[in-house]
């Protein structure tokens, strides 16, 4: 009895699941994890198209391993992909040269390495399986199965492919186009509230507005410098100093106050978040200036961010977590 495209259903479905993971794999790379959820049903949707309408069992396996052959072998121009995409994406979002040329070697070293382990990986598999396929060619050749004469049959592997790359194009660019909005839209939220540190912006317009601030202790950075280590002195680690201007807006004698700093640059990309606890005291409706200091890494982007920032380019926004009142009160935000 001739069989029909729709027997060995279990065969079809369940072995299809190998070249789709590959496929999936490749995907990932080409679009750096962009919706992966609806790419896996819409390969594995594709891999199944492409050997659906096979009859014997030799020609469904051909096809599925012929189809892993592929992904393993697309492994390496994946990863360069990734690599390029990555490298445009990081860099182009840093704001100075120091922070760019970080990035562009941080993203070579990890591209290097992608790349180095999809060769590794996709090609000695690749060849593994493309015997396998070869066998089972070999054993379709001698059954003299009879082949459809469907565009699945005829063109499956080659259309698979042109999926996949049209796949990683489409949602690859909805991807980045939601992720831009989104920046745009953290951005625009940032600039509404960010204070600037600059002497021309703290003017008498900008102190009425801190007054009506809502936070009972709001924090102004007035003065940034960097000291490098002197031995002579018993310093021994460059310093990133800064004078933090405390205002009391409370009634109330504050017995100590703690939060949180967080840094942004002139194009609002976050530099750094600094957790800042105060004790020693701020009368009320008073300021209290505390000069601190936090080590420098020149290794570090944020620290070397954080220093070539000028106080006037320095954007800051202060969130208040705790207050102590002097008569044993707390005040938890």
């Amino acid at each position: 009895m001739e069989r029909t495209p729709s027997q060995h259903v279990a065969l079809k479905v369940l072995v299809a699941l190998l070249p789709t993971l590959i496929f999936v794999q490749d995907y990932a790379w080409m679009t750096a994890n962009s919706m992966i959820g609806i790419a896996f049903v819409v390969l594995f949707l594709v891999v199944v198209w492409a050997a659906w309408s096979f009859k014997d069992k030799n020609a469904i396996l051909e096809r599925y391993f012929r189809l892993t052959e592929v992904g393993f072998f697309l492994m390496p121009i994946s990863a360069l992909i990734l690599t390029f995409a990555l490298g445009s994406q990081v860099v182009g979002s840093s704001a100075d040269e120091v922070a760019q040329a970080g990035a562009a070697i941080g993203t070579a070293i990890g591209g290097t390495f992608a790349i180095a382990l999809s060769f590794v990986i996709g090609i000695p598999a690749g060849i593994v399986v493309h015997l396998v396929a070869a066998s089972y060619a070999k054993k379709v050749d001698a059954d003299h199965a009879k082949q459809p004469e469907t565009l699945a049959a005829k063109h499956g592997v080659i259309l698979s492919i042109a999926a996949l790359i049209a796949l990683a194009i489409v949602l690859g660019s909805v991807s980045g186009a939601q992720h831009s909005a989104q920046v745009a839209k953290e951005k625009a939220e940032l600039s509404d509230s960010l204070q600037q540190g600059s002497a021309s912006q703290n003017s008498a317009a900008n102190e009425d507005s801190a007054k009506a601030e809502t936070q009972s202790v709001t924090l102004e950075v007035v003065k940034k410098d960097f000291h490098a280590a002197d031995y002579m002195s018993g310093s021994y680690q460059d310093q990133i100093t800064m004078s933090l201007k405390f205002t009391n807006n409370t009634e109330k004698e504050v017995r100590g106050v703690e939060g949180v700093i967080t840094f942004y640059d002139i194009f609002d990309n976050k530099i750094s978040a600094t957790r800042v606890s105060y004790d020693k005291g701020i009368p009320a409706n008073d300021s209290k200036v505390w000069e601190s200091a936090t080590d420098y890494n020149q290794f570090v982007d944020s620290d070397v961010k954080l220093r070539n920032t000028a106080l006037a380019d320095l954007k800051y926004k202060w969130e208040v977590s705790t207050i102590l009142y002097a008569d044993g009160s707390k005040e938890t935000l």
